[in-house]
This record gives structure tokens, C-alpha cells and sequence, in this order.
């Protein structure tokens, strides 16, 4: 009795190892071939862009831009990228039918900074000068034929006061000043003349033209600005184009040597008229004990 119920156990120990060892077989399979899976998509060389596991992506230029070109959907691509890059686009949606402010290079990641409006008038400024705009008509602005890059010299006009010592007079206060902007054009680095739009031209038309401008920018020296500020509160303002020999020979002068006070003279009334002062009056002094009483004798 007790030799057949040790043979019963044992053969159920022997059927429990074995269903054991088949539930573990299939266990191990399963781990293998999951392993397998991951090992063969870590492997695999990505040939399109889903098959990066790069958690973004990013817009890049497929060709060079120019400064006001705009994007269309054929000028970009969207591809996965390593890193998150500041101020980029992941949406061609959000870039097409909108122009750049600046050069773009091809395969360049596109930027909000592209698109932002860039300073025109900085760039073209010279050190130790400062661009000033001064109100100007046509006729002040030498009939509005001025254009970004000519030369003026800045004559200031004022009517009698006592700022002038009860005279009308005149007198040029700056000389050979640069015209960076006029109206709506303003000079570029390449010596076309820009508008507003961003569209270039050898020639600016009537609209951009100072015929209907009413300011001027000029590129004024630092010591000079605040003359020119109160000049142009105190009195009227002239622009006067200088040739291009004198301003050659400018060029040419030394830069250091000082401009003559007699070439800059102010000028006066008298001196457009021709009137010369009249003689002051005669007086006759009359006196009355320690009083003396002055009488004025009309011609």
C-alpha cells in the first residue's frame, strides 16, 4: 500500500516539473523576442524622418534666402533634431507666406528672429555720430531732389528777437552732413536706395520721393546734435547740397584742420538789403541847475 502511493506522488511531481517547465520555456521565449524587437529598432538606420526617436523636430531652409523673400512650403523641411532649439518653428504652417528681415542660409534652422523687423538706420551710422531727423518742406530740402547719400551743409535762418540781438540773420552752422534717410527711402549698404517696403531701386519714385517727405535724417557729430537741436526750435532750417568736387576736396582736406570763422559768418539783414543804419538822431542837452534834460532833434 504505502509502495503504490509513493509511486502515485512521485508521478504527479513528475507531471508538475514538466508543466512547469513548459510554462517557463514559453516565458523565456517571450522575453527573448521582445528583447530581439528593441535590439532591431535600435539598429535599424533611419531612412525617413519617422523613423528618428527624436522627440522634435524643427523647420530648415532648403535653399539660401535674400533679405524680404518669402518662404513658400517648398523652401522648407521638417526635420528631427537632437536638441530644442530656442525661438524655433515645428509647423511649416507657421513660416510660408511670410517675408525675412534678413540673409538666410541654406539648411539654417528658421528662427522667430528671422522674421523680426531689424534696425535700418543703425547699421549705417558711423561712430561718434548720431542720426538726427530734422523737419524739412521742399523748398528747404532743395526742391525734394535729395536723396540717402548726398552731402548738405545746414543753414539756420532766424527772424528778429532778442536771441539775435533784434536782427534778422542767417549763417550756415553745419557743413558737408551725410542725408542717411529722406521721407521714405533711406540709403542701404550696398548704395541703392530702400523703401519701406523693403523693395530696392537705382531710383526712388515720386511716392518715396522728398517731394512729398517731410523729414530728414541726418548723420550729425555728438558735439554737434545740440546746436542743431536748438537751431531748429529757434529758427527755420535750410538743407544746401554740396557738389561733388567740394565735397571731394573736402575729403581730400585734412581733418583736423578747423573751418575758417569768416567762411561761416552769420549774415544780417542789412547785408541782403543794402540799407546802411540810420544816423542816430541829434540831441540837444539842456541844463537846469544840477539836472540835465536831453531833447531829440528830428530831421
Amino acid at each position: 500500500m504505502q509502495s503504490k502511493t509513493l509511486k502515485i506522488i512521485a508521478a504527479l511531481l513528475i507531471i508538475s516539473a514538466v508543466f512547469m517547465g513548459i510554462i517557463g520555456y514559453k516565458i523565456s521565449q517571450q522575453e527573448i523576442q521582445r528583447v530581439e524587437n528593441q535590439t532591431t529598432n535600435n539598429n535599424t538606420p533611419a531612412t525617413s524622418g519617422s523613423d528618428y526617436v527624436y522627440a522634435q523636430k524643427l523647420l530648415i531652409s532648403n535653399k539660401a534666402f535674400s533679405k524680404g523673400e518669402v518662404i513658400t512650403a517648398e523652401d522648407i523641411q521638417l526635420i528631427p533634431f537632437p536638441i530644442l532649439v530656442e525661438d524655433s518653428y515645428q509647423k511649416a504652417a507657421e513660416v510660408t507666406g511670410k517675408p525675412l528681415e534678413i540673409d538666410l542660409a541654406k539648411g539654417a534652422i528658421i528662427r522667430r528672429s528671422h522674421f523680426e523687423e531689424q534696425s535700418t538706420l543703425a547699421p549705417i551710422i558711423a561712430p561718434g555720430y548720431r542720426g538726427l531727423s530734422v523737419k524739412v518742406t521742399e523748398v528747404s530740402a532743395t526742391g525734394g531732389f535729395l536723396k540717402p547719400g548726398d552731402y548738405v551743409d545746414v543753414i539756420f535762418a532766424a527772424k528778429a528777437s532778442k536771441e539775435t540781438q533784434e536782427k534778422s540773420m542767417t549763417r550756415r552752422i553745419l557743413r558737408n552732413v551725410k542725408v542717411l534717410a529722406f521721407g521714405e527711402a533711406i540709403e542701404a549698404d550696398s548704395g541703392q536706395i530702400v523703401d519701406e517696403s523693403g523693395s530696392k531701386s537705382a531710383k526712388a519714385n515720386d511716392k518715396d520721393s522728398g517731394k512729398r517727405s517731410r523729414s530728414a535724417v541726418l548723420e550729425v557729430a555728438l558735439d554737434d546734435v545740440n546746436m542743431l537741436i536748438l537751431a531748429e526750435e529757434r529758427g527755420d532750417l535750410r538743407l544746401s547740397a554740396v557738389g561733388d568736387a567740394d565735397l571731394a576736396a573736402a575729403l581730400e582736406a585734412d581733418p583736423s584742420a578747423e573751418a575758417s570763422d569768416e567762411e561761416d559768418k552769420a549774415t544780417f539783414i542789412r547785408e541782403v538789403t543794402g540799407l546802411k543804419p540810420p544816423a542816430p538822431p541829434k540831441s540837444v542837452y539842456v541844463y537846469n541847475g544840477d539836472s540835465v534834460e536831453t531833447i531829440r532833434v528830428p530831421k
